[in-house]
């Protein structure tokens, strides 16, 4: 079946801009070397802002997925990986913009990691060879030389300490088991090290949960996330050779990064930029505006056969509600007269329900990344209202027979219940 919707982007012959604030899904941050601008990752490019905030500038236009910046710390180049051609290879440009560079050309997925500190080199992860791995390349481009002669298993999240030490880690739970927070056991990420001069390895912590994601400047100083404190990544560092916790947040960061001169750590949280002041001790959230082009919307034909992922059938048998491609649509039981009711442009409906007055619609649709609640009238595709706003994915809604009362989980560790007539929810 298909269905007109608008959907299409038309570039206006005359531009016009439109600022995007509090932009979210801004990811892998890095910080120049001084720390006064950040380069991260945002609707497939690269990006560059103040660490004060502001309006960002675009760095890359490219086909692919841009992604892993990390600053040179002379501050002249950044290099980043990039899916241009199918895989993730390493790719180096200038850090204003300009030519693009492609490094690597291995049909495995490479990843930067880090900076030789004569900016010379740049230290990436690799699946080549059948194993994951650490790698070095010249920023000339040479032939990739591998970084341990004797096979660490799995190194990752790769750190060159100014004493010649690497800082890794060397589990999956660390690399792609990152989102499964509070494991414990015997694949539990520890930081470790390597001297690349003397040989000498040392595991610099033994919580038997997750210490991941060392990051270091040019004094030696060490920062890294665990779980330790509240099951959550909050950044740490070593003060006195003690491992300390440096924030205390209630959901986790990802991924930190010091600026080479030391003084500040970004981050991720919640699909957003975060940067932690070390000499203040204390985090705050970098405000970000996008300038987007205005555009015209312009009907286009799409199907939706094969691509329906959620759908239900009123009580009447009269008529159906289903998603396709995070919209929202009705039609008749046979599917021959189909209408897309309007949700936000801006966001995703993921599941949805029909009430008992044959009429209204629970749908859950995402609000900043996270699934909530919602209700819209199905006749006329008006009155959409949102009934949660939660901080932590409401899904799997089910309904009972006679539509008087629902189910559905919220977050990690509830299950709620909605009265269909008020439609209040409790846990």
């Amino acid at each position: 079946m298909t269905k007109s919707i608008l959907t299409g982007l038309c570039l206006m012959l005359t531009f016009s801009a439109l600022a995007q604030q509090d932009v979210y899904f801004t990811s892998s941050p890095a910080l120049t070397p001084d720390g006064s601008e950040i380069v991260f990752s945002y609707d497939s490019d690269l990006w560059k802002v103040s660490s004060k905030g502001g309006t960002a500038t675009r760095l890359t236009g490219m086909d692919g997925v841009e992604e892993f910046a990390r600053v040179s710390p002379d501050g002249k180049w950044i290099a980043f990986s990039s899916n241009q051609y199918g895989n993730a290879d390493i790719y180096l440009m200038p850090i204003n913009g300009g030519e693009i560079k492609q490094l690597t050309f291995n049909s495995s997925d490479d990843r930067v990691e880090t900076w030789s500190w004569d900016s010379k080199t740049i230290y990436f992860r690799s699946g080549r060879y059948n194993r994951l791995a650490a790698y070095t390349i010249d920023i000339q481009g040479r032939t990739p030389k591998h970084l341990f002669d004797h096979f660490f298993n799995w190194p990752h999240n790769l750190a060159l300490h100014p004493d010649g030490r690497v800082f890794f880690n060397e589990s999956w739970e660390s690399s792609n088991q990152v989102h499964r927070k509070r494991y414990k056991g015997a694949f539990n990420p520890d930081i470790k090290t390597f001297n690349m001069h003397t040989g000498e390895y040392s595991e610099l912590t033994d919580y038997e949960g997750k210490d991941l994601w060392s990051t270091i400047d040019k004094n030696g100083n060490i920062y890294f996330a665990s779980d330790e404190s509240n099951g959550q990544y909050n950044l740490y560092g070593f003060v006195n050779g003690k491992k300390t916790r440096l924030t205390n947040f209630k959901t986790s960061i990802k991924d930190p990064q010091v600026n080479a001169n030391g003084g500040f750590v970004v981050f991720e949280k919640d699909y957003q930029v975060y940067l932690y002041d070390v000499a203040a001790k204390k985090s705050q959230k970098v405000n970000i505006s996008i300038f987007q082009n205005n555009t015209l919307a312009q009907e286009q034909e799409f199907s939706t056969d094969r691509n329906i992922s959620a759908f239900d059938v009123s009580q009447d048998e009269k008529k159906l509600a289903f998603v396709s491609r995070g919209e929202l649509f009705v039609s008749d039981i046979s599917g021959k007269f189909v209408k897309q009711l309007k949700t936000r442009a801006e966001e995703r409906v993921v599941e949805v329900k029909w009430l008992k007055d044959n009429k209204t619609l629970l749908y859950t649709q995402t609000v900043g990344g996270y699934t909530n609640l919602f209700t819209i009238d199905a006749a006329t595709g008006t009155g959409e209202k949102q009934l949660t706003n939660d901080l932590g994915a409401d899904r799997n809604l089910e309904l009972n027979a006679d539509l008087t009362t629902g189910a559905y989980y919220s977050g990690r560790n509830e299950v709620r219940l909605i009265d269909l007539e008020t439609l209040k929810s409790e846990t």
